[in-house]
């Protein structure tokens, strides 16, 4: 498919030194299979490597590292690129100017597959390993089934059907698959493992029992919302949902949904800011279920760097500030209710050089954002990431060791409230949608008061609502918008008049058309395998 996608048949494993994390492991380089998968230690490093394509693959910037962070939340109803910016790589994800030859779109397709073909080399050569203590072997092969699992849904979320490998033979020449295909085989992966993975894994962040439940819930929610909307194929019919009965995904969401919530030890922590920040781990792993994580060495390109957008803007070299390349849209702003402390978490002003006020969090200090008042300020920003102080940090100001999560306990009570609505439970799923606002609610009001403030008699618009004021820039708006077709909606609805960064907007709408709802498939593929059919629109 691409020179890329090989880096896992050489096996370049870039997995580093960090605690407590799965980049616990002593880097392997140009290791062929044929001399590795010798012992258990052996197969624990190789499924460090399937986790590493989380944070970049030992890139720095691929994958959720640095770059899907512009893909996935950059030309929603939620942020935009700033007037001005006119990076030839990175502004056309935030005005939906992107195109098949954007080289963000062929990096990321290439580490996902190597993720891929890392977990399809690990599964195979279990079989020949013999000293696993427990149940591990078997766990092992449902954690590298679960992440080829992962890797294959987001890739068709992105594009639309794909090509499904399950074994390490990559054809050149391989067509993409239908949806049907693609989805059958995720949900076959996230089964094994939801049937095999212990309740917590040892290591925090590695993925269980609940991981997979939450996976299985999004990958049900998805199909059943997008064929109850009429999520377009636009003539492609490897792209179509006709296959899918809505009904039954949403059975099977509510059944993984309740045992989550029955069964599991995943919390709301109290402090909705601890999700989100550098040393904080601790309290994330209590409410995170999939985490792409970082080390604190830089120098090992297995870091996330989201200065450039997901952080205050500030001097990043003694207040921990960023660069603010994309600016929210004020129309999220006008989601929150002054009653909602997520409001001035995840929007906020820039970090002043001087006389900063700071807090301190086991000894570490964060410098603080100033407050806005509304979107029309021009120190508007995205504030929900937060860097440390630089003269606390042992890895470079520009990186970062915080672990981005990727499915929380949060997200799988949406995910459950929304079940609850499509097989008849409204009451229920207002009552999930309580659970989830109770933390959100200031000190001077109760969560009643939150509600009444955010009540909409269309429970999917409150929904959809409720899911960008919980989970902005964590990377599943896009996807919202698109599964319940409402991607058109919200493009055509943004107001220059909204926010101060709102004046890009005219650039968004132009560029926008219905049929970017999918991303395209890379030139680069298709130049290298003609059977690469690609998107209508591109």
């Amino acid at each position: 498919m691409n020179k890329f996608k090989y880096i896992a048949i050489i096996f370049v494993l870039t997995v580093m030194s960090s605690c407590e994390d799965y980049l616990e492991t002593v880097p392997y380089s140009f290791t062929s299979p044929e001399n590795f998968y010798t012992n258990a230690k052996e197969a624990e490093m190789a499924l460090s490597g399937v986790y590493n394509i989380l944070s970049g693959g030992g890139s720095s910037i691929s994958t959720y590292s640095r770059e899907l962070m512009f893909v996935l939340n950059g030309a929603t109803d939620e942020l935009i690129v700033r007037q001005g910016f006119n990076n030839g790589t990175i502004a056309p994800w935030g005005n939906a100017g992107f195109s098949s030859d954007s080289k963000y779109i062929d990096t990321n397709w290439a580490y996902f597959y190597a993720g891929i073909n890392r977990a399809n080399y690990l599964i195979e050569n279990l079989e020949n390993i013999d000293d696993f203590a427990g149940n591990r072997k078997v766990e092992l092969e449902a954690e590298a089934k679960l992440l080829r699992g992962f890797y294959h849904m987001i890739m068709a979320m992105m594009h639309g059907g794909v090509p499904v490998y399950t074994t390490s033979v990559q054809d050149p020449h391989a067509k993409r698959q239908s949806l049907e295909v693609v989805y059958t085989q995720v949900i076959s992966d996230f089964e094994f493992a939801y049937e095999n993975l212990p309740n917590r894994a040892s290591v925090s962040s590695h993925v269980d029992k609940w991981t997979a439940a939450g996976l299985l819930a999004k990958v049900h929610t998805y199909l059943a919302s997008a064929k109850n909307s009429g999520l377009q194929d636009f003539g492609l019919a490897l792209n179509s949902f006709d296959w899918v009965d809505a009904n039954s995904h949403y059975q099977e969401a509510l059944k993984v949904t309740t045992d989550a919530f029955n069964n599991s030890s995943y919390e709301l922590i109290d402090n909705y800011g601890y999700l989100f920040k550098e040393t904080t781990k601790s309290h994330q792993y209590k409410e995170c279920l999939l985490t792409a994580e970082a080390s604190s060495n830089s120098n090992m390109y297995v870091i996330n760097s989201i200065l450039n957008t997901f952080i205050p803007k500030g001097n990043k070299a003694t207040r921990g500030g960023g660069f603010g390349w994309y600016r929210p849209l004020g129309e999220l702003w006008n989601k929150y209710s002054e009653l909602d402390a997520r409001r001035h978490n995840n929007l906020t002003g820039s970090i002043a050089d001087s006389n900063t006020p700071f807090e301190v969090i086991d000894n570490v200090k964060y410098y603080l954002p100033a407050p806005v008042e509304s979107a029309a300020d021009a120190n508007y920003c995205v504030g929900k990431y937060r860097y440390k102080d630089p003269a606390q940090k042992t890895s470079a100001n520009w990186s970062s060791e915080i672990s981005l999560p990727l499915l929380r306990y949060a997200d799988v009570l949406l995910l459950h409230a929304e079940a609850q609505f499509f097989t008849g439970d409204e009451s229920g799923a207002r009552n999930t949608l309580t659970i989830v606002r109770e933390r959100a609610v200031v000190d001077t009001a109760t969560v009643d008061d939150l509600n009444t403030a955010y009540y909409k008699s269309d429970f999917l618009e409150e929904l959809l609502d409720e899911r960008s004021r919980e989970l902005c820039y964590e990377n599943w708006r896009r996807f919202d918008l698109a599964r319940f077709n409402k991607y058109d909606e919200a493009v055509a609805s943004l107001s220059v008049d909204a926010g101060y960064y709102n004046s890009t907007v005219p650039a968004l709408q132009q560029n926008w058309k219905p049929e970017k709802v999918w991303f395209p498939i890379p030139l680069p593929q298709i130049d290298l395998n003609s059977n690469l059919v690609q998107n209508p629109g591109y």
